[in-house]
């Protein structure tokens, strides 16, 4: 019973299979018979030499525009391969320019570098010979100093600001001038005297008080005279003992004046330019009270001429804008000269105080004839003030004072 039915499967599946050829046979014949219909029409003859025409058309067409994309291409193709070559041969031209120029510049560096060297050997060799020379120098100053050797030639040759003009009157005296080197007159500064001026070496509060009258303040109150002379006492005692190291001292002048050009200098004259030179090599870069200590040489004719007389017996009518030498009274009177002033002298401050004195007592004669009772008063005024006014000999005894010492260092220290 089962090969029977798979006996009639495979028959029915055969009939399909001879059936589906069948139809096929059919359809194909069908499919020949209209293509054979077809190619005799002449409509359809027609339609095929157009598409062909179309056909071959579209072809040579295509050829066409292909060539001329390939030609078009060729054209670019040889256009960038020419640019390249340039632009190479630009590149090529850069490379060696560039590499031209930077053996050039290596020449010139080691050119440089060379003549570089040269400078620094001659600079050296030239800074051995001038330390040979400074040190052959320095041993001459030292041999000068000791006694041993002459005085270098070099040393004894003065310098001139303006050489062409005539000589500042009030340098020449005191040896400093408030235009300082501006001055339209010559100052003259020796090489080496036997005269040391250490510029701002004393300071004090009463040498500040410059601009007192100008701002209307009373700084005068804070420090009285008895007070300046103490600490002035104390700084004197304290610098003749390191002054006195260096040689034997002649005058010793410390100024009250309060210019700028005058403010705190310090006169010390030996018996002999040896002695100052002394005095000026161990000084100089030193430092007193954290302040550094300049000195120079000075020249002082006569120091009546460059002290301002007239300031001792407080008639100088300058006062504080005088430019002659106001100066400290040294304790004892010791290391300073008398100033001397007599009616003969011809010094602008004496000549000054002289017509003072004139306009002064023509001014006092008319007063008293025009009201006696302003001259009254005027003389007790008179009084008053010669009774505040401190003498000389009433300055403090400097013997029952502790010396304060202030700190001498080196540049070392």
């Amino acid at each position: 019973m089962r090969n029977h039915k798979i006996l009639r499967n495979k028959w029915k599946k055969i009939r399909r299979k001879r059936l589906r050829q069948k139809k096929a046979s059919e359809r194909e014949e069908l499919y020949v018979k209209q293509e054979q219909n077809l190619l005799n029409s002449p409509t359809y003859q027609k339609w095929l030499k157009s598409h062909e025409e179309i056909e071959e058309f579209e072809q040579k067409e295509n050829e066409r525009n292909a060539l001329v994309l390939y030609n078009e291409w060729i054209e670019r193709e040889y256009a960038a391969t020419r640019e390249w070559e340039l632009l190479q041969n630009k590149l090529n031209k850069i490379k060696q320019d560039k590499a031209r120029k930077d053996l050039l510049i290596k020449l010139e560096w080691e050119k440089e570098q060379k003549k570089i060297k040269e400078i620094e050997e001659n600079k050296k060799k030239e800074m051995q010979l001038q330390e040979e020379i400074n040190a052959k120098f320095i041993e001459k100053i030292e041999m000068y100093i000791n006694g041993i050797g002459p005085l270098p030639e070099s040393l004894n040759v003065s310098t001139n600001t303006r050489p062409d003009q005539p000589l500042c009157p009030f340098f020449s005296k005191v040896a400093a001038c408030r235009f300082r080197d501006n001055c339209s007159r010559n100052h003259v500064r020796p090489g080496i005297s036997n005269t040391l001026l250490i510029p701002g070496f004393y300071k004090n509060f009463e040498l500040n008080m410059r601009y007192e009258r100008e701002f209307d303040i009373d700084i005068s109150l804070e420090c009285d005279e008895k007070e300046a002379y103490e600490k002035f006492y104390d700084f004197f005692e304290d610098i003749l003992v390191e002054l006195k190291n260096y040689g034997q001292i002649i005058e010793l002048n410390v100024c009250r004046n309060q210019e700028i050009h005058l403010l705190g200098n310090v006169y010390v004259q030996y018996r002999s330019r040896r002695h100052s030179l002394k005095a000026y090599r161990n000084l100089c870069g030193r430092y007193y009270g954290g302040r550094k200590i300049t000195a120079e040489f000075c020249n002082i004719p006569s120091w009546s001429e460059a002290v301002c007389g007239l300031y001792f017996k407080n008639m100088c009518p300058k006062g504080k804008n005088c430019n002659y030498l106001h100066l400290y009274k040294n304790p004892g009177g010791r290391y300073q000269s008398k100033p001397q002033r007599n009616r003969n002298d011809s010094s602008q401050c004496y000549r000054e105080n002289k017509n003072f004195c004139k306009l002064k007592q023509e001014h006092e004669e008319n007063s008293e004839i025009n009201n006696k009772r302003n001259s009254s008063k005027r003389e007790k005024r008179l009084k008053n003030e010669k009774s505040s006014t401190l003498k000389w000999d009433n300055t403090p005894d400097r013997k029952n004072k502790n010396s304060v010492s202030y700190n001498w260092s080196s540049d070392d220290d």
